[in-house]
């Protein structure tokens, strides 16, 4: 009975001292494994910020002509007014043009 208990010991460590180099290539694995899907995870959401500020920076940069220091901002044809002039002057044709229909009636 003692030989069997033996037996199986010694069968134990020999199993774990082979398969050692195993078990610590799958834990490293797992491991880099983790800290990739947590780098991807925090790359997703920095650059989803990111597009949202640039998104937010294209617009005024539309309305206002800001960041352009060398053109001083859009130009059409020579003019020296940026999407922000033609914007109000869009907003006030408009309010024009909705103020004429409200006197006909």
């Amino acid at each position: 009975m003692q030989r069997s208990s033996s037996t199986s010991t010694v069968l134990i460590i020999v199993i774990l001292l082979f398969t050692f180099p195993l078990w610590i290539g799958l834990g490293a694995g797992l491991f880099g494994l983790i800290a990739g899907l947590f780098a991807g995870l925090v790359g997703l959401i920095v650059g989803l910020m990111g597009a949202v500020i640039g998104i937010i920076a294209a617009i005024f940069k539309a309305l206002f002509g800001w960041g352009d220091w060398h053109h001083h901002g859009w130009h059409f044809d020579g003019t020296d007014m940026n999407a922000f002039t033609w914007f109000a002057l869009l907003v006030i044709g408009a309010l024009i043009i909705a103020r004429k229909n409200t006197n006909k009636k």
